[in-house]
């Protein structure tokens, strides 16, 4: 008889699981990136951290996009599980209280079982932040890249114009590497994709004292925006021409990309679906 009040209680909890969607805001700087790492502190980590507490069960949260250390986020998408029956509101509101202030999650919503927040991405936004000036705000140390050579921002929007379409960007980064199941029981392996990529927008423009670049793809390798927007500051002081990444796209390896620029002029502004 206790083993079918246990087993119908199994039934019950599964029946009552929902998948919960979420956007989370953070500043990055105190991070050691999204993914958790043991014995650092991880935008994730906190996260489950939060939702844990106010669900008094344990919560895997998964992220669209797994950002290193020191970059931000205004649209991260993160999804997790939940046999609470706590309303979206309530729990968005409960959470947000367990938080740090340099994490907030809004527009808490129930979706289906399918949905996955890294998988089920049709696009990611990214956008970096130059502060183009000979003397750097201290306001902005830890949200933009200071340069203080002039900038050819013409000259670098061709250079991001040749970006857009399907390349090969294994000049810009390494593949991503995630845990599968391998095909023979339950053994976890890595496994990374390959290194092409569809750029479908690649910008950039100036804003008084403040040069903006925005990158839209269908993924992003590691570190990919970093060197992308390194080679293109290059082409802006006239260290590298618009010619040579051209060749640089069309597998010539002589010339090498970036260097990478630091993470804290990096945002995650939105995530597509």
């Amino acid at each position: 008889m206790r083993d079918f009040g246990e087993s119908r209680a199994r039934i019950e909890l599964v029946r009552m699981t929902r998948t919960l969607r979420g956007t989370v805001e953070y500043d990055g700087t105190a991070f050691a990136g999204f993914q958790k790492q043991p014995r650092l502190k991880t935008v994730q980590g906190i996260l489950e951290t939060a939702i844990g507490q106010v669900t008094q069960q344990t919560a895997t949260v998964v992220g669209a996009g797994r950002t290193d250390a020191g970059v931000h986020a205004l649209g991260q998408v993160v999804h997790f599980e939940t046999g609470s029956s706590l309303s979206t509101g309530t729990l968005e509101r409960a959470v947000n209280a367990c938080l740090p202030a340099a994490v907030r999650i809004r527009c808490v919503e129930e979706v289906d079982s399918s949905f996955h927040a890294r998988f089920s991405a049709k696009s990611r936004e990214y956008r970096y932040l130059v502060e183009n000036a000979v003397i750097a705000s201290p306001l902005w140390r830890d949200r933009a890249y200071q340069v203080a050579q002039p900038l050819d921002v013409e000259a670098m929007g061709d250079g991001a114009t040749l970006l857009q379409g399907r390349h090969d960007f294994a000049p810009f980064g390494t593949p991503m590497k995630y845990s599968r199941h391998s095909g023979e029981g339950s053994e976890l392996v890595e496994v990374s994709g390959g290194t092409e990529r569809t750029m479908l927008a690649a910008d950039c423009w100036r804003q008084q004292r403040f040069v903006h670049f925005r990158f839209v793809a269908d993924a992003f390798l590691r570190h990919m925006v970093r060197m992308i927007v390194g080679t293109l500051l290059r082409i802006g002081r006239g260290a590298l021409s618009v010619q040579v990444l051209a060749r640089m796209l069309q597998g010539d390896r002589l010339v090498s990309a970036g260097p990478a620029v630091p993470a804290h002029g990096l945002y995650l502004v939105r995530v597509r679906y």
